[in-house]
């Protein structure tokens, strides 16, 4: 026979506790995404869009 648990519901405190960890952690997330998006935007400037011109030219002329 399966045993069965009980399910306590959180104190207030540890409830409280729980929302502010979440909610740091959704800060420190957001926070990492947008020095990630930054870092895209940065890379994405020194990309030269004139290189493959060269590199890949024609030689049937």
């Amino acid at each position: 026979m399966p045993k069965q648990t009980k399910v306590y519901s959180p104190s207030p405190s540890r409830h409280s506790d729980f929302v502010v960890t979440q909610k740091a952690r959704a800060a420190a997330l957001e926070k990492a995404e947008n020095e990630r998006a930054q870092k895209r935007r940065d890379s994405d400037a020194r990309i030269n869009v004139n290189a493959s011109k060269w590199r890949y030219s024609c030689s049937g002329e």
